[in-house]
């Protein structure tokens, strides 16, 4: 099942880049500069506090060198489970240097280190929070559980990979009983419209033009019929626009073909990227299978599509007023089989009603993810930036270690939505 990735999730990557940046930073200037820093702050001898002082810039520097590795994976599940380790791994630190500064340390630079180790774990686990990706076990599960395939797996897998070759091989089958039911028949009565025209040209022109204009009735409709098929065997992806046209050459293909009368109509569509790659193009596929299916057994007189979206999801309709049928026979094909499985693939739903003599109704519909306008961003960039401003004026008056880490989360929310905002200005421009 997809789940869309929300816009305005934090990306782990970058999480990782920023936390090596800063730690490598920090212990090397720890490393360098650390014993004259923080010297008269330490008990010991004066060797021992430097050693200990530069032992502990190794360690962060240490630790910028694992988060830059994490920053190379290029599975997000796998680098937000790394994220969420980081952050445990800061916790523990902050609860033993508490432990040492209640029983040993005291007040001073204690304290503060206290304080910095806690803002460090809780702005980690926060970005771990809001970071991208789904978990693929439920929150436990994906922590602990490896991403390597069990047997269950790898048969579910195989089975999925059987259904995907049926469903090929009952699409190339599909195509071929449409080009012999529409185009062979059309080039059929081309050639007998043409030899009309051509045995009537002399003695008979009214009768000879009367034919050349079924040639060039047929011959429209025979490139429509092909164009549509071309359509079909593409393999590249398809985006809004494109599939509303499809979908109308569809409608006009069966016109021709049937001689019932096909009405299309159109609603408001979410933009491209808020649906899963390869939505558009099972939108599509059902809908073909649903029209060659009116095209062979329906007859009617009336057929009508419809593309919008209901309740979250994308949703298809075709019905008709034809002869219908009884949806519990075993003799349908798999054709209604293939269209069901499409839509579960995406978590979305199929729905067919039909009795005989009552005509049949098709509903394919996929969920789509929900995103935000760039001013809902802004209005949200703009109201964290507020509190930032008076988080400064706070900390500026009363000096508090607490105030550190409001000021550092209001900081990092204000980048999320402006960052968002641009994102979403920018995919609103292209667009249009």
């Amino acid at each position: 099942m997809y789940s869309g990735q929300r816009a305005e999730a934090i990306d782990t990557r970058w999480v990782f880049r920023a936390y090596a940046a800063l730690a490598s930073l920090a212990g090397f200037l720890l490393f360098g500069w650390g014993p004259m820093w923080f010297g008269t702050d330490l008990v010991g001898e004066p060797w021992g506090k430097a050693a200990l002082i530069r032992v502990l810039g190794s360690i962060m520097i240490a630790a910028g060198c694992c988060a830059a590795g994490f920053a190379a994976i290029d599975d997000p599940p796998s680098r937000r489970r790394g994220l969420f380790w980081l952050a445990a791994g800061h916790a523990v630190i902050w609860l033993v240097v508490l432990m040492q500064q209640k029983a040993i340390w005291g007040t001073g630079l204690a304290e503060r280190a206290v304080w910095l180790s806690f803002a460090v774990a809780f702005l980690l686990f926060y970005l771990w929070a809001t970071s991208e990706g789904e978990l693929a076990h439920g929150v436990l599960g994906s922590l602990f559980w490896s991403d390597n395939p069990n047997p269950a797996d790898r048969l579910r897998s195989q089975y999925e990979q059987q259904i995907r070759e049926v469903a090929r091989q009952e699409e190339r089958n599909r195509l071929a009983r449409d080009l012999h039911d529409s185009i062979k028949q059309q080039i059929f009565v081309i050639q007998t419209a043409a030899a009309t025209a051509q045995a009537r040209f002399d003695s008979d022109q009214a009768g000879a033009k009367l034919a050349l204009g079924q040639v060039r009735g047929s011959a429209r409709e025979a490139v429509t019929e092909m164009q549509v098929m071309l359509d079909q065997l593409r393999a590249v992806p398809l985006e809004n626009a494109g599939l509303v046209e499809s979908l109308k050459k569809q409608c006009e293909a069966l016109g021709f073909r049937t001689g019932a009368r096909v009405e299309f109509s159109l609603e408001d569509l979410p933009p491209t990227e808020a649906l899963p790659p390869g939505a558009h193009e099972a939108i599509l596929r059902a809908a073909q299978e649903a029209l060659a299916n009116v095209g062979r057994h329906a007859r009617a007189g009336n057929v009508s599509v419809s593309l919008g979206t209901v309740h979250g999801h994308v949703e298809l309709t075709i019905q008709d007023d034809g002869a219908g049928f009884d949806p519990n026979r075993s003799d349908r094909g798999q054709g209604i089989s293939n269209m069901r499985a499409r839509a579960e693939e995406f978590g979305g739903k199929f729905y067919l009603a039909s009795g005989p003599g009552n005509g049949t109704s098709v509903a394919f519909s996929i969920p789509y993810t929900a995103s935000e306008t760039p001013r809902e961003y802004l209005r949200r960039a703009v109201e964290w930036g507020a509190l930032l401003v008076v988080s400064i004026l706070v900390l500026a008056r009363t000096k508090s270690t607490v105030m550190v880490v409001v000021l550092a989360m209001t900081a990092v929310c204000v980048v999320r939505y402006t960052v968002a905002y641009r994102r979403a200005r920018m995919r609103s421009e292209a667009s249009r």
